[in-house]
């Protein structure tokens, strides 16, 4: 099988059919929770009462997201395909989200 991004771009790729495929399937959601979860162990925040802002590049659907708000922690999603992120806000994915791409931001 074929990875989304050998047949096309994610603009092209993840179209309204091919979002809403993708976040339904029960498969998808379980490894991105549990990939969200190991990049939570590897980071090794400390638990100390500070506030920790984390960007989550690429929040797709808001899936990782939701692990990362699930375990007390503050994310910045941001996604650069309007697609994703439609689907993301009927999902209701809490809080802001931001439609760049990473490659375009200018921070002075």
């Amino acid at each position: 099988m074929l990875q989304p991004e050998v047949l096309a771009p994610p603009k092209i790729f993840y179209n309204e059919s091919g979002a809403r495929k993708y976040t339904t399937s029960s498969r998808i959601i379980e490894i991105q929770a549990r990939i969200s979860e190991r990049a939570l162990e590897l980071l090794a925040l400390p638990d100390d009462g500070v506030l920790k802002m984390l960007l989550d590049i690429g929040c797709g659907f808001g899936l990782s997201s939701e692990t990362l708000t699930g375990h007390g922690r503050h994310r910045f999603p941001l996604q650069f395909c309007f697609r994703l992120i439609d689907v993301a806000l009927e999902r209701e994915t809490e809080g802001d989200l931001l439609l760049a791409d990473m490659g375009e931001i200018v921070i002075y």
